[in-house]
């Protein structure tokens, strides 16, 4: 069994409150002797103190850390400005740090943030780490989740609603006569909110347009991998004439090949995109997206989080989910085939 407070206490021959006091670096009517001893006893039982729990227990230090899936994405970039201009106004410091869709690399930067006490977090969750926020609900620790939900978890959640961007995304290559619409995404296989909802507006919208579904038009692929995947798209006999490209990244990786083979845009290839990037808007010709009110995302859920800081879940809704439409900024990369 792994030693308790009790057992230091014990070893050391004092009390658990004054354990309590040393573990929590409050040393003001603590002698040195007395400091040694718990220290040995410490090292002795090869005790650790259980620091989420601990992490509960003390008091603000006005820092709130972010947790997001990457730094490359333009769109993590502006949610990060708009939470720390958030935090920064109350007087919270805001800590950084990406997993790369890692759930242990995750998990170990949430367990570690919280041994340092810090207030509260705002993550992008992975599925895998479903049961491990699930305990940190169930001991109140402050959390948020955002650009993604995991459900089942009673955990506030804040981002676009996903669906309706797939959907009007290809609806507006149908309202242009298009349909031979590919759709290129990151893996879907992780479950990932924002892939997965994309998705399904996508499929909504073939469907009521009676658009048959073609699988070598779904492209869900890494980063790296884009290229040597469009390139065969575009060689297929018979390939699309449009592709809603799922975020920010893959666009501008899109946009690199269009250029490097001369595909030309909107003549032999349409394009939308969703996030709103300012690049977008300097291609040639300008290419149409939809955009995330990012800044509102950012800081509707760092007032979420800081409600929960100050309340612990108390009287707030710990189910609710927040959702913000797209806003379509309709441009020159579709072509008309009406």
């Amino acid at each position: 069994m792994k030693p308790t407070i009790n057992d230091v206490a014990f070893e050391a021959g004092v009390s658990k409150s004054t354990v309590s006091q040393f573990l929590n670096k409050r040393y003001q009517y603590m002698s040195t002797t007395t400091r040694q001893k718990i220290a040995e006893a410490i090292d002795r039982l090869e005790y650790h103190p259980n620091q989420i729990a601990k992490s509960l227990k003390q008091k603000n230090t006005n820092v709130v850390a972010f947790i997001c899936a990457n730094l490359s994405s333009r769109f993590s970039l502006e949610l990060l400005a708009s939470i720390e201009n958030y935090f920064q106004k109350i007087g919270y410091s805001v800590i950084i740090a990406k997993t790369d869709d890692d759930p242990n690399k995750e998990r170990e930067l949430i367990e570690s943030f919280l041994a340092r006490q810090i207030d509260g977090i705002i993550v992008f969750p992975t599925y895998e780490n479903k049961e491990f926020y699930i305990s940190l609900r169930k001991q109140r620790v402050p959390i948020m989740f955002v650009d993604r939900l995991l459900k089942g978890v009673e955990i506030p959640s804040v981002l676009l609603d996903n669906k309706a961007a797939g959907y009007e995304a290809t609806k507006l290559f149908v309202e242009n006569g298009h349909e031979k619409i590919a759709i290129l995404t990151l893996p879907l296989g992780d479950g990932i909110t924002t892939r997965v909802e994309r998705m399904e507006g996508y499929n909504q919208a073939l469907e009521e347009n009676k658009i048959k579904y073609e699988p070598e038009y779904v492209i869900n692929c890494q980063v790296e991998e884009v290229s040597n995947k469009l390139t065969e798209l575009m060689n297929l006999d018979n390939p699309p004439t449009a592709i809603v490209i799922t975020n920010d990244m893959l666009l501008e990786t899109v946009l690199m090949w269009v250029k490097k083979n001369n595909i030309s845009v909107p003549d032999k290839l349409s394009l939308v995109g969703i996030d709103n990037v300012s690049f977008a808007s300097l291609f040639t010709p300008e290419i149409t997206t939809l955009a995330q009110p990012v800044s509102k995302i950012g800081e509707k859920a760092s007032e979420l989080l800081l409600e929960i800081i100050k309340d612990k879940y108390n009287s707030k809704d710990s189910s609710n989910v927040t959702r913000y439409e797209p806003e379509i900024h309709q441009r020159s990369s579709i072509k008309d085939l009406i």
